[in-house]
C-alpha cells in the first residue's frame, strides 16, 4: 500500500511540472519502478492488472504515460482516456538517447519503424525510416478493418473517413523495449504525439526538440 501512495504522489508532481513549462529547463530524474513480473500483451488494450505496478504520469487530461521494468525490458504505456468520436488515437514518436548525443526515433502508429537521427553537418535531412524494423522492441500498431472500410466507401464515404471509422478500438500504445538495445542505465526520452483530428502536434516535455537532448526526461533504469 505504501508504494501505491508514493507512486500517486510522484504522478501529481510530474503533472505539475509537465504543465508548468519548467520541464524543458530542468526535468527530474525518474527512477523506473520494478514490475511484478506479470507479462504485458502489447495489443493496445490496458487490461486490468497489466499496469497496476507502473509509475503513472498524467501528461494532460486524457493522456497518461506509464513506466516500469521487468526481466531486462522497459515497458512504456501511452494511454488515452479521451478518444475522438471514432475511438481513434494519434500516432507517437518516442525519441531515446542513451548518452545525451545519439538519438534513436521509434515510430508507433499505423506502421512501426525506427531510425537513428544523424544531424551530420552538410546533410539536410535525417535518414529515412526503416519501416517494419523493430529489433529489440515492439508495440501495437493502429489497425483497422479493411472489410468495413470498403463497405463505407461503397456507401459514399471518402477513403480517409472510411478508414478512420474502421479503426479497431484501443486504449493507446504499449511498448516493450529491451534495455540492452540502448546499453545504458539512463535514458533520455522525448515524446511527440500527433492529433490527426485537429492537425496538431504535442511535445513532452514541452519546449524540447531534437537539435539536442536538453530538457528531455531522464529515466533511471538501475
Amino acid at each position: 500500500m505504501a508504494r501505491v501512495v508514493k507512486a500517486r504522489t510522484l504522478t501529481v508532481t510530474w503533472a505539475l511540472l509537465l504543465g508548468s513549462g519548467l520541464m524543458a529547463q530542468a526535468p527530474p530524474a525518474i527512477r523506473v519502478p520494478q514490475g511484478n513480473g506479470r507479462p504485458i500483451l502489447t495489443d493496445g488494450i490496458f487490461s486490468p492488472g497489466e499496469w497496476e505496478d507502473a509509475l503513472e504520469v498524467d501528461v494532460r487530461p486524457g493522456f497518461h504515460l506509464l513506466l516500469k521494468k521487468s526481466a531486462g525490458f522497459i515497458f512504456l504505456g501511452i494511454k488515452y482516456t479521451k478518444l475522438d468520436v471514432y475511438q481513434f488515437h494519434d500516432s507517437v514518436d518516442l525519441f531515446v538517447s542513451p548518452d545525451g548525443k545519439s538519438i534513436h526515433q521509434l515510430h508507433v502508429g499505423a506502421q512501426l519503424g525506427e531510425r537513428r537521427l544523424n544531424h551530420t553537418p552538410g546533410l539536410e535531412d535525417d535518414p529515412p525510416f526503416d519501416w517494419g524494423y523493430t529489433a529489440d522492441w515492439y508495440a501495437n500498431e493502429g489497425r483497422w478493418s479493411k472489410l468495413k472500410t470498403d463497405a463505407l466507401v461503397k456507401e459514399g464515404r471518402s477513403p480517409e473517413e472510411a478508414q478512420r471509422r474502421s479503426f479497431y478500438k484501443s486504449d493507446g500504445y504499449e511498448l516493450q523495449i529491451r534495455q540492452a538495445k540502448f546499453d545504458s542505465n539512463e535514458w533520455l526520452i522525448r515524446l511527440r504525439t500527433y492529433n490527426l483530428t485537429e492537425g496538431t502536434r504535442e511535445f513532452v516535455p514541452k519546449g524540447t526538440d531534437t537539435a539536442s537532448t536538453r530538457g528531455w526526461l531522464k529515466l533511471i533504469l538501475e
